[in-house]
C-alpha cells in the first residue's frame, strides 16, 4: 500500500492488499502466519512479520465497518434517505439530528437524497419509531427507506487496484 506520487492522500490498494483484505473479511481473526500460507496460494511470497506490516498500515488508513449479517440475528438493518429543504442551514441540521437519533452511520453528501443514514433496529416497530422521528423534523421534505435482508459482499470490488 503505497501514497500515491501526484497525491499523498489518496490510499493505493495493490494486490497484495486486497488479498489480505479478502482474507480478513473471511476470517478477522486470522493469524498473521495463516494469512502468509493463504498468500502463497496465489504465488504472493510475503513473510508473516511482513503480512503484520501490511494489516497495521491498512488498519492505520482505514475506518472500521462492521455489518452484522441480517440472516443471523433477530433484529434489522435499515437505511433511511433524506432530501431536505432548500433552505439555508437545512441539510446541517437535518444532519445534526441524525447524529443524535438512534443512527450507528450518517453520511451528508450531494446527488439524488442529500443524508442517509443507517440503524440497527429489534423489530420493525423501532424502525416505524425511527421513520416518525425523521418525518417530524421541519427541514426534511422527503424520506426513504431499504431494510436489508440479505447481503453479498465481494471486496474485489470493494476498493481499487493501483
Amino acid at each position: 500500500m503505497t501514497a500515491s506520487s501526484d497525491d499523498d492522500d489518496v490510499l493505493e490498494i495493490d494486490e497484495i492488499d486486497r488479498r489480505i483484505l479478502e482474507i480478513l473479511a473471511n476470517d478477522p481473526r486470522s493469524p498473521y502466519a495463516d494469512i502468509a500460507d493463504e498468500l502463497a496460494e496465489y504465488d504472493i511470497e510475503l513473510s508473516s512479520e511482513g503480512v503484520r506490516r501490511r494489516v497495521t498500515s491498512l488498519l492505520e488508513n482505514m475506518t472500521s465497518f462492521f455489518l452484522p449479517r441480517p440472516e443471523r440475528n433477530s433484529w434489522e438493518i435499515v437505511l433511511v434517505t433524506a432530501r431536505t429543504a432548500d433552505e439555508a442551514n437545512s441539510k446541517r441540521e437535518v444532519f445534526e439530528a441524525m447524529s443524535n437519533m438512534d443512527f450507528w452511520f450518517v453520511a451528508e453528501g450531494f446527488g439524488t437524497v442529500d443524508l442517509y443514514g443507517i440503524a440497527t433496529a429489534k423489530s420493525n416497530t423501532e424502525i416505524d419509531e425511527l421513520l416518525v422521528q425523521m418525518r417530524a423534523l421541519d427541514s426534511v421534505t422527503e424520506i426513504d427507506y431499504f431494510i436489508e435482508t440479505d447481503r453479498a459482499v465481494n471486496i474485489r470490488n470493494y476498493l481499487p487496484v493501483y
